[in-house]
C-alpha cells in the first residue's frame, strides 16, 4: 500500500470504501425507486394500486426536461470542441502555475457559471477541470483529475444562490401559486441581493476552494490518472464530389442556420430581458456551434459524438420523474414536512427548512418540485411564527442546492462530459457537501 495513502488514514478508508461499494448512479435510480415504494406502502394510506400508478405516470413527468438536458449536454460538447473554443479552454488551461491554482480556477468557474445558469455549472466546469487536467499532465504538474472534477461539481453547490435561482425567482414572478399565500411577491432584492446571500456565496465558495485543496495536500504523491477520453477529430468521414458535396463539406448551410438563430435570440432577449431559459441556452448554445463548426456535416458528426455521451440521461432521468411522482402522490413528502414543522420554532425554523430541503432533495432533485410540496407549508409556519419570509425561502433553495452534491442524478451530466464513474468523485463530493454545510448554516443563522 503507498505510504502516503496510509497518512490519509479514516479518509482513506472511506474512499476506499466508496470505490467499492458506490453503484452505478442508474443502479443508485432503481434503489431510490424501491426505497420511496417502500416508504410510500409503509408510512401512508397509499395502496399498492396508487402507488405503481403515481409512479407510472411520473416516468414521463420529465420528459421535455430531460430533452432540455440532453441538448445542453450535447450542444455545450460540441462547442467546447470547435476549434476557436477547444483553443480557449486549452489557453485558460494554461493558466495555472500551481496546483492550488488548478483547483481555485475549476472551484470557481464552474460556481460562476453555475449563479449565471444552473445547467452550466457542472458542464463548464467539467469542461474546463478537463483542459486543466490535460495541461497540468503535460506541464508534469501533480493534480488529481478525479479531485478537480469534484471541485467543478463543488462549484455547482451555490447555483440557487444565483440568477438561475427557480424558488428565489418563483416568489418574485406575479401571478406564482403562492403569492396570495406569501401576501405579495418577495424581491430579489431580499433574497439573491441580499447581504446576507451575497455573503454566503463567498464563503461557501471559500469553503469549498479549501477543502479540495486541503485533499491536495493530503494525497500529495499519489498517482493521477489523466483525464479517461480526448477531443474527438474535427475530419469528416465521407466527403461527396459535386455541388451537393461542397454544400455539405462548406459553411454557408451551417452559419445561415445559425445567423437565423441570433436573429431569435436577439429578438428574446429585445422583449424579455435577460431570461436565460434553458431552452434559451440551448438555442444560444447550437448557434455558436452552428457559426464556429467547419461546416454543417462537421458539426453533426460532432453531435453524433455529444450525443453517446449523454445517453446516461435518457435513460436515468425517467425514473427519478417516478420517484417524485410517487413522493408527491403519495403524500409522503408532506407527511415528512408536516412532522418537522412540529419540532421547529421561530429561531430553529430556517434551519429546520434547510435541513429538511436537503433530505427531500435526495428524493425529489428539482428546486420547483420540492417549493410545491414545502413552499405552502413553510411559508405558513413562517406567519405563525413571524419569520421573514425571504429568509424562509432561502432556506428551502440552500437546502435544495446543498444535497444536490451528494445526488447522482444531478452529476450524470458532469459524469459524461468528465468521463467519470460516480465512485471516483463521490467520496470527495460527500465530503464537501457536509463541509458546505457550515458556511449556509452560519448565513442563515446571520440572517
Amino acid at each position: 500500500m503507498n505510504e502516503e495513502l496510509k497518512k490519509v488514514g479514516l479518509f482513506s478508508r472511506f474512499e476506499r470504501g466508496v470505490e467499492k461499494y458506490c453503484p452505478d448512479p442508474l443502479v443508485f435510480a432503481i434503489f431510490l425507486s424501491l426505497v420511496m415504494l417502500t416508504l410510500a406502502l409503509a408510512l401512508t394510506d397509499t395502496d399498492p394500486a396508487l402507488a405503481i400508478s403515481s409512479w407510472g405516470n411520473g416516468l414521463s413527468s420529465l420528459l421535455a426536461f430531460t430533452m432540455q438536458m440532453c441538448l445542453i449536454i450535447i450542444t455545450a460538447y460540441v462547442l467546447a470542441h470547435t476549434k476557436l473554443v477547444n483553443s480557449l479552454l486549452q489557453s485558460l488551461g494554461r493558466v495555472p502555475r500551481k496546483a492550488w491554482q488548478a483547483y481555485t480556477l475549476v472551484t470557481v468557474s464552474a460556481a460562476l457559471f453555475s449563479l449565471i445558469c444552473w445547467p452550466l455549472g457542472p458542464i463548464a466546469g467539467g469542461i474546463i477541470a478537463r483542459e486543466v487536467a490535460l495541461t497540468a499532465q503535460k506541464r508534469g504538474m501533480a493534480v488529481n483529475y478525479p479531485l478537480l472534477v469534484s471541485a467543478a461539481f463543488g462549484g455547482f453547490v451555490v447555483w440557487e444562490m444565483g440568477y438561475s435561482s427557480s424558488i428565489a425567482l418563483a416568489v418574485a414572478t406575479p401571478g406564482n401559486p403562492l403569492e396570495s399565500t406569501i401576501g405579495g411577491l418577495i424581491p430579489v432584492s431580499e433574497t439573491l441581493l441580499s447581504w446576507w446571500n451575497l455573503t454566503t456565496i463567498v464563503t461557501t465558495v471559500t469553503v469549498v476552494n479549501l477543502t479540495v485543496i486541503l485533499f491536495h495536500y493530503l494525497h500529495r504523491g499519489r498517482q493521477a490518472s489523466p483525464p479517461p477520453h480526448k477531443a474527438v477529430s474535427e475530419s469528416v468521414d465521407e466527403i461527396r464530389q459535386g455541388a451537393m458535396g461542397r454544400l455539405e463539406n462548406g459553411r454557408t448551410v451551417s452559419v445561415f442556420l445559425s445567423l437565423m438563430l441570433f436573429t431569435f435570440l436577439a429578438y428574446w432577449f429585445a422583449t424579455h430581458g435577460l431570461d436565460l431559459s434553458l431552452n434559451i441556452v440551448n438555442w444560444s448554445f447550437l448557434a455558436l456551434g452552428l457559426l464556429l463548426a467547419n461546416s454543417s456535416l462537421h458539426y453533426a458528426s460532432l453531435f453524433s459524438d455529444g450525443a453517446r455521451v449523454a445517453s446516461p440521461v435518457l435513460l436515468q432521468y425517467p425514473l427519478y420523474g417516478g420517484i417524485m411522482g410517487l413522493a408527491m402522490n403519495s403524500g409522503l413528502a408532506e407527511q415528512f414536512t408536516g412532522f418537522i414543522l412540529s419540532i421547529a420554532n421561530s429561531d430553529t425554523l430556517p434551519l429546520v427548512g434547510f435541513l429538511s430541503a436537503g433530505l427531500i432533495n435526495i428524493f425529489i432533485p428539482s428546486g420547483g418540485a420540492q417549493w410545491a410540496i414545502q413552499g405552502p407549508i413553510f411559508i405558513e409556519a413562517a406567519h405563525a411564527l413571524q419569520v421573514d419570509l425571504s429568509v424562509m425561502t432561502m432556506s428551502i433553495a440552500w437546502g435544495d442546492q446543498w444535497t444536490n452534491l451528494i445526488q447522482p442524478f444531478c452529476a450524470i451530466s458532469l459524469l459524461a462530459v468528465t468521463g467519470l464513474k460516480l465512485r471516483e468523485i463521490y467520496s470527495y463530493c460527500f465530503v464537501i457537501c457536509m463541509v458546505s454545510a457550515l458556511p449556509m448554516m452560519l448565513g442563515l443563522y446571520l440572517a
